[in-house]
């Protein structure tokens, strides 16, 4: 980036020219989404399959209010993981009301439930996307504790970086903190040919490039839900 150009969101992104105090208000008042990891117990592969259908039918009543939906799996995409959910809900306790309900979780299969706060930067939903045939994968990470300088240094890099990848992304966006108002991860989907790819993807992304991302940062394969 050039000397004395500041670091900001591209023109036509909603969160374009915001000041920082700007920025926490917009996403203080955003609608609140959820990106909600579901983990399976090991051994539960008969549960799995006994309450797919039911878990679909859960997921279909909530209708637009779903922006996706879908499992992780092994890298030959023959075994399931778990399951992820993204999906506006009004509050965490509504949030926590939903995965309480879900008919996997009610039946014990899940060893872990992780539901970060997350935005969804264009509104882009699963159900909009023109599947490719490719293989899908879920890149998350919360960054460093430390992020401030690092942030603004690369924020612009790392949009026209994603601005590239624009016709692969499923739908993308922010983890934040509980009340909306903090930046502290990403979480996104995105079809690619391979693992190779994602690697090569993520590894070059420049927040990811620079030290941006503690050690849980992951690429995880997943599969459509429906």
């Amino acid at each position: 980036m050039p000397s004395g150009e500041a670091a900001e969101y591209l023109p036509g992104d909603p969160r374009y020219g915001l000041n920082d105090e700007e920025l926490k208000e917009f996403f203080r008042t955003k609608p609140a989404q959820w990106a909600i990891y579901c983990w399976d117990k090991k051994g539960t592969h008969e549960d799995r399959a006994t309450f797919l259908q039911d878990q679909m039918i859960y997921v279909q009543e909530f209708g637009d209010r779903v922006i996706g939906y879908g499992h992780f799996v092994s890298d030959d995409g023959l075994d399931a993981l778990g399951t992820l959910f993204f999906i506006q809900l009004d509050d965490w306790s509504a949030a926590e009301e939903f995965i309480a309900n879900e008919p996997l979780n009610k039946a014990g299969g899940y060893e872990r439930v992780d539901i970060h706060r997350w935005s969804n930067s264009f509104q882009k939903r699963q159900a909009d996307y023109q599947r490719k045939g490719m293989q899908q994968f879920l890149c998350t990470g919360s960054k460093i504790s430390d992020i401030g300088e690092m942030f603004a240094a690369h924020l612009t890099d790392h949009e026209k970086y994603f601005a590239d990848y624009g016709d692969s992304f499923i739908f993308r966006g922010p983890i934040r903190s509980a009340d909306g108002a903090d930046n502290i991860g990403t979480a996104l989907l995105l079809e690619l040919p391979d693992r190779a790819a994602a690697e090569e993807f993520w590894n070059n992304e420049p927040f990811a490039a620079n030290g941006g991302y503690q050690n849980d940062s992951r690429i995880y394969r997943w599969v459509f839900g429906d």
